[in-house]
């Protein structure tokens, strides 16, 4: 068979691409339980930072012990009554501007305070409204009351809102599409919790 020729090419180049795509399986059926394990890790360890309990070395542990018998795989809504307060925590899932936006949000028993917020995965645009990820966004809803059930994502100003009892946070400055979609995903995530709680 000619080096050269047709037939050989297109042999040699199916040889190539099998053996590419066989390591690249077998790779992924190696690395597939590491991964999900990592996944699973970052998702209590974002449920504990909501709900304000520190993960500490043994987050699986401390999960464990905060949410007796609530499996992740199962349940989307996870309570809890740590250091006397009763916690709800959520996950949720909404439209941003360039994809989904997944997260967890944290609210009090009575579910008029937010006790925190953590982004897991979002498609917004790093350094506008990527933002949604930094510490100084997900504070300000940190202890936020909240007695109409509601919160408004302000236009961003550039100046951080800590007023607990306005139920406003400042939104992102040149993000103001992924700080409405915020505001509607956290305020639907509001109203699930009452109704999920057994609320209005």
């Amino acid at each position: 068979m000619k080096k050269d020729g047709f037939l050989y090419t297109v042999i040699f180049s199916f040889i190539v691409a099998f053996v590419f795509v066989f390591f690249l399986s077998l790779a992924n059926q190696i690395t597939k339980p590491i991964v999900e394990a990592t996944q699973k890790a970052g998702f209590y360890t974002s449920v504990l930072n909501a709900a304000g309990i520190d993960p500490g070395n043994d987050v699986k542990a401390t999960f464990d012990a905060a949410f007796p018998g609530e499996d992740p795989d199962v349940v989307d809504l996870f309570t809890t009554q740590w250091n006397g307060q009763s916690i709800l925590v959520r996950r949720f899932s909404g439209p941003g501007l360039w994809g989904t936006i997944t997260g967890v949000l944290a609210v009090n028993g009575q579910v008029d305070q937010i006790i925190g917020l953590e982004i897991i995965s979002h498609s917004e645009t790093p350094g506008l409204g990527g933002r949604i990820e930094e510490d100084w966004f997900k504070n300000q809803f940190r202890g936020e009351n909240i007695p109409s059930g509601r919160i408004v994502v302000k236009k961003g100003t550039g100046e951080v809102d800590n007023n607990p009892n306005n139920q406003q946070v400042d939104g992102i400055t040149g993000a103001s599409l992924t700080s409405k979609s915020m505001e509607t995903i956290i305020n639907d995530t509001i109203q699930r919790i009452k109704l999920e709680a057994g609320g209005n």
